[in-house]
């Protein structure tokens, strides 16, 4: 990418001139979203602080991170990457986030939410060592503000005499009109520079008397009262861990954001926070009114039904007669769980991006005896490993857990595959993880593991996408089911293909047109031994096809039933190999990093000639 950043253009323009800008890339990005996919209502809430940003702070000199970065497009547009814009999200194209490998403005790779204070504080103390001054920004939503990392990193700011600057975007707290006027006042005292020499001689000539201490003290305390009663609580919050709090700030004023961010690029006495009062969706009504539904826009049309929401319907119908509590992280609508809220808002429980909390707090409400269900994004799962394993699996603590996204997702990239819960499930001890072959299939395993009550942790793992079906006709066939793994096609016992999960939904064409005995895996802790059994022969090719990292993926326990059993035959494994997918469509991801149907059908002819002859 070799076109010229954008930013030096804009600090030559004036108010009225910035102003039509603002308008021009909203409807760029309009434009380009609706057209490719990608995230709108959370960068229209961004135009004039990025604007007002890089009029202040240079990208190349300064290191700005931003968190989860699905609101950096701005930032990219300013940054050399106008015209490949129109590229987002697209196989080959620029991500939807923030890229190391993709521009020397992207500082931070990022996806989830959380990592962008941390990744700070390591900029900050690397560039110390080899004293390097930087000014160093990092800017997260108040979303980002429910997660741990966020928080830890944040609690350890003054304690390692931090000098950064942190800008926090916020549209959910609410602030009175006499606090916030009050507010505005002190602000306009706080960031003068008068104010601040004027309070350093002050200081400084107290300090040389016992009367002058006692005096400072007791002024001391008077800033700490109107600090927790007059001011907004945000202030209290974040200076109570050292950090300097200034706003809130009207966050689509490039003036006034201006004259802020003049003042927190020259404030050197410690780490500081300008919070910004945004609105997703700004510019646009349709995105304004409601910015939940356009946080993430699609241009697909398509008439399937989503896996999340077949869960969403399914647990709706099972919560008329049995008693749980759902937990999710900040998805309640990507997960389906909003259909369950409609009815049952006391069975729903949003803890926020805390999912290592939220594994921890799903079990104690197992062991308090009410039924548990953690419904998370297989990527998202991933940062709670060790509550999996220390909180649930090391306790057998029967909480029920349903993997959202696992397997390739399309445009969100590889931030968001969800290619890896199998590899790290399958080493814990005391899980079952299940794969259901389609929605009829999803909908039995949860209302079979909410009906039967399940005696163990229990994963159930399925993809993005759905299916032409009726929810009505889903519900109707509600039934109790085992989780034997399915024929779905006998021919050819010389050719075994092991296909997990809902693959062989997606791609039953090509199972139908195969050579070869096709097996639906629908669980992969524990394995269908009876099917190993009959299927698995000396002298006969056997293929396993799974939307998983193929180190430590299903193809594994196959291999290990081999060896044990000292069976003499050919396999080949296709799934992930040791990469990361790019970003693309979800089915010419499958098609060339995961099913590989060309390769397939190659292997099976391959291997048939040479036995026949």
């Amino acid at each position: 990418m070799n076109e010229k950043p954008l930013y030096h253009a804009i600090r030559k323009m004036n108010y009225e001139q910035l102003n039509r800008f603002a308008n021009k890339i909203r409807n760029y990005i309009y434009n380009t979203v609706t057209k490719n996919t990608g995230h709108l209502s959370s960068n229209l809430g961004t135009v004039e602080l990025t604007l007002a940003l890089y009029r202040i702070f240079d990208p190349e000199k300064d290191v700005i991170i931003w968190d989860t970065s699905h609101q950096a497009y701005i930032h990219k547009l300013l940054t050399g990457r106008w015209e490949s814009f129109k590229t987002l999200r697209q196989r080959n194209g620029i991500s939807g986030f923030t890229n190391i490998f993709e521009s020397k403005y992207d500082y931070f790779g990022a996806g989830h939410a959380g990592t962008s204070v941390a990744a700070a504080i390591g900029y900050e103390l690397g560039l110390k060592k080899q004293n390097i001054d930087k000014n160093i920004i990092a800017i997260f939503g108040d979303g980002a503000m429910t997660s741990g990392m966020i928080l830890e990193s944040l609690n350890q700011l003054k304690s390692i005499d931090s000098k950064i600057k942190i800008i926090l975007l916020n549209n959910e707290m609410s602030i009175s009109p006499n606090v916030g006027a009050i507010a505005k006042l002190l602000n306009k005292i706080r960031i003068s520079n008068d104010y601040y020499s004027f309070k350093e001689k002050i200081k400084g000539s107290l300090e040389s008397t016992d009367v002058g201490q006692d005096i400072e003290s007791a002024l001391k305390k008077v800033k700490e009262g109107i600090k927790h009663t007059v001011y907004n609580n945000a202030l209290g919050i974040f200076e109570d861990m050292g950090i300097k709090y200034y706003g809130p700030v009207d966050g689509h004023n490039i003036k006034e954001l201006e004259k802020y961010l003049e003042f927190i690029k020259n404030y050197k006495d410690g780490p500081c926070i300008l919070h910004l009062k945004t609105v997703k969706g700004k510019g646009l009504d349709f995105a304004e009114k409601n910015p939940t539904k356009f946080h993430g826009v699609s241009n697909k049309k398509s008439e399937k039904l989503s896996y999340s929401k077949v869960v969403g319907y399914t647990l709706k119908h099972i919560a008329f007669e049995k008693d749980f509590i759902s937990y999710t992280a900040a998805m309640e609508d990507g997960t389906g769980l909003n259909i369950l809220k409609e009815e049952f808002p006391d069975k729903v429980i949003d803890l926020g991006i805390t999912e290592p909390s939220i594994v921890t707090a799903s079990g104690a409400t197992r062991l308090s005896g009410t039924f548990t269900i953690v419904d998370i994004y297989s990527s998202f799962m991933q940062r709670a490993f060790d509550s999996i394993i220390h909180d649930i699996a090391l306790q057998k603590i029967p909480v029920l857990f349903l993997l959202d996204r696992a397997g390739v997702v399309g445009e969100d990239g590889p931030t968001h595959h969800g290619v890896f819960d199998i590899s790290y499930l399958r080493l814990i001890p005391n899980i079952e993880i299940l794969t259901p072959l389609n929605a009829q299939d999803l909908a039995n395993m949860v209302y079979t593991s909410i009906k039967k009550d399940i005696d163990k942790p229990t994963f159930i793992r399925f993809p993005r996408g759905g299916e032409e079906i009726n929810i009505e006709d889903i519900l109707s066939n509600l039934s109790i089911v085992d989780y034997s793994w399915k024929v779905i096609k006998r021919k050819n016992a010389n050719n075994v293909v092991f296909v997990v999960g809902q693959l062989i939904e997606e791609y039953k064409e090509l199972w139908d047109e195969l050579e070869a005995t096709i097996i639906g895996v629908r669980s992969i802790k524990n394995i269908d031994e009876y099917i190993l059994n009959i299927y698995i022969k000396n002298d006969i090719n056997i293929i396993t096809v799974e939307e998983n990292s193929l180190k430590g993926g299903f193809n594994e326990e196959i291999k290990n039933y081999i060896i044990k059993n000292n069976i003499n035959c050919n396999l080949f494994t296709f799934g992930v190999e040791d990469e990361f997918i790019p970003q693309g469509t979800r089915k010419e991801l499958l098609d060339d990093y995961v099913v590989k149907p060309f390769k397939i059908k190659e292997v099976i002819h391959l291997n048939s000639k040479i036995k026949n002859k």
